[in-house]
């Protein structure tokens, strides 16, 4: 979702992401058979993106002679993405190449047995990574005819059942012949081999910046991690412009002189207080060894390649084992191991570096991952930056609803 969203805002959007992933999988079908001239071939569409990609395949595999039936499992009003809507609106219009099925309840798709038991090649796009808890019906009886047919199988992205994380299977899942997994190997594929079969990373235009850029999806999912309920923060000696920031967000702070409250802003001083303290999370301005994240300013003129400045801030992470967040021309920040970085509306004037600090602060107090909080507070400073501090609530509730919150 990180990668998809941020691919999106660097300017290659989702559609032309599933055309590519479509593509790819009628490619990895027609090398596996052979030939898709007058080839049998049922596809299972789940609701989602993963139904998308699925859809888009079909349209491919049609174009090379191939007899496709589409099986959408579930009603076409609930498919929730424009881009799973728009390819599912040209399978409609491909009334002589495509057999278009719509399927509600699990006695309808008995029917269609007859149909899948003489089809010489089976895709799975039901779920992919869009997994979550026990599988219901008519999902559940798909895949099990999708496991009982003798055709080859193919899964789109991970098999549907297959936690895409962990690779555990909590109920039930396809177990497929060949996985075509778009842009980088999901990590519950290593764990869940027997269910993948052949595995084909397949690259489908994602721009390799769109990984390492603190973006709109660091930001979404930070917002997905967000607990309903918030700690208080202690501000020791901030700038003003962070208060009337935190103000806005709707978080309880308090400007303090002592460390008292379990997340706090210090301010460049360094202070006494903190020695010895038990507190939960401290974001300071420099190193300082009490804290959890520290913002480090370096001059703006810097000319650094990005690689030396990934080296440089990941090293003082390991070093003084907290993340560091290095501010300046490009902005960079490392737990260690991860680095993410930022040239958008760069460097941060007064406003924007506000809006970063009191971004990190008002997701540590909802619980959100420090570096998480801290990529997501990155986008939204350079955002801040470009569009103004009256934009900011516009841009939340706008990301807070493409992650369905």
């Amino acid at each position: 979702m990180v990668v998809d969203e941020n691919s999106e805002w660097l300017g290659v959007p989702r559609i032309l992401l599933m055309e590519n992933a479509g593509a790819n999988i009628a490619r990895a079908v027609h090398s596996w058979i052979g030939t898709l001239r007058g080839v049998d071939v049922v596809v299972f569409c789940g609701p989602g993106n993963n139904g998308g990609d699925g859809m888009v395949a079909a349209r491919h595999m049609a174009s090379m002679g191939a007899k496709t039936t589409v099986i959408l499992l579930g009603s076409p009003d609930k498919i929730r993405t424009n881009e799973a809507r728009m390819n599912l609106q040209a399978l409609k219009s491909m009334k002589e190449s495509i057999n278009l099925i719509v399927v509600e309840d699990v006695n309808e798709l008995h029917k269609l047995k007859p149909l899948i038991e003489r089809a010489e090649a089976v895709i799975d796009a039901i779920f992919g990574t869009g997994i979550k808890g026990k599988i219901r019906e008519p999902y559940r009886t798909a895949i099990q005819m999708i496991n009982s047919s003798k055709a080859f199988k193919l899964s789109v992205d991970i098999p549907s059942g297959v936690n895409p994380d962990t690779g555990e299977i909590e109920d039930i899942a396809v177990k497929a012949d060949m996985t075509v997994t778009f842009h980088r190997l999901k990590k519950g594929i290593l764990a869940s081999t027997e269910y993948c079969g052949e595995v084909i990373v397949a690259l489908i235009g994602i721009p390799p910046e769109a990984e390492f850029l603190m973006g709109p999806g660091d930001l979404q999912d930070a917002l997905i991690d967000l607990s309903q309920e918030s700690k208080p923060i202690g501000l020791i000696k901030p700038d003003v412009e962070i208060s009337q920031v935190l103000s806005k967000l709707d978080v309880e702070f308090h400007l303090s002189s002592t460390v008292d409250k379990p997340v706090i802003y210090v301010s460049g001083e360094v202070l006494g207080e903190l020695s010895g303290s038990s507190v939960n999370l401290i974001l300071s301005e420099g190193l300082r060894k009490e804290s959890t994240i520290s913002i480090i300013k370096e001059d703006v003129t810097s000319s650094e390649p990005l690689a030396e400045k990934f080296k440089k801030v990941r090293d003082l992470a390991i070093d003084n084992e907290k993340i560091i967040y290095l501010q300046s021309n490009i902005d960079v920040v490392s737990d260690g191991e991860k680095c993410k970085a930022s040239w958008f509306s760069r460097p941060l004037g007064k406003t924007g570096s506000a809006a970063l600090r009191a971004m990190i602060l008002y997701l540590l107090s909802h619980n959100v991952d420090p570096f998480k909080a801290c990529c997501a507070a990155g986008y939204v400073a350079g955002y801040v930056e470009e569009n103004g501090l009256e934009k900011l609530f516009a841009e939340l509730n706008y990301r807070k609803s493409r992650v369905g919150l």
